[in-house]
């Protein structure tokens, strides 16, 4: 009888060492998933993001209507985020945020992402947003390369899920 509990209650003790491993696991391919940078020195404007994987050509499009003051506005960004590269391969979030102010974002609206880790190593790549009308026009910088794309604004009306403003 004693080996039946001890045999038992080695698998309870894998089973519960393998749901971290598990969710750790998801979130690495969370976040390694659909990371990717454009060629050195270049940025890739709304329309010229191309996708991790091919897939099935969805039913409904979700893109945004790129009205001419996203494409302005996502055109100094491009630039703004250009030359704060070209300063700073790996700038912080309140780099990145003064970077979106300068092209003419409203201060208050400008979504950062994080730029230190829970355990306090730095990240490998900045993200902001701004939304504007029913777009959000997103710049992502990482190792010197930058890239702006629209997306559809969310339905709370931010950009980033959770509040990083």
């Amino acid at each position: 009888m004693r080996e039946h509990w001890t045999r038992r209650a080695a698998k309870a003790r894998k089973k519960g060492a393998a749901v971290p491993l598990c969710i750790v696991a998801v979130w690495i391919t969370a976040v390694l998933g659909g990371c990717g940078a454009p060629a050195a020195g270049g940025h890739a404007l709304a329309g010229q993001v191309v996708p991790a994987a091919p897939g099935p050509a969805p039913a409904a499009s979700v893109a945004p209507t790129e009205t001419p003051a996203a494409q302005s506005l996502a055109s100094r960004i491009a630039d703004a985020l250009d030359s704060l590269a070209a300063q700073t391969p790996e700038p912080g979030a309140e780099e990145l945020r003064a970077a979106f102010v300068s092209a003419g974002a409203e201060a208050g609206a400008v979504e950062v992402s994080i730029d230190t880790t829970p355990t306090g190593l730095e990240v490998d790549a900045m993200t902001g947003a701004v939304p504007i009308g029913e777009s959000c026009v997103f710049g992502h910088i990482r190792d010197g390369a930058v890239t702006v794309t629209q997306l559809p604004v969310l339905a709370n009306g931010l950009c980033f899920v959770g509040d990083q403003r």
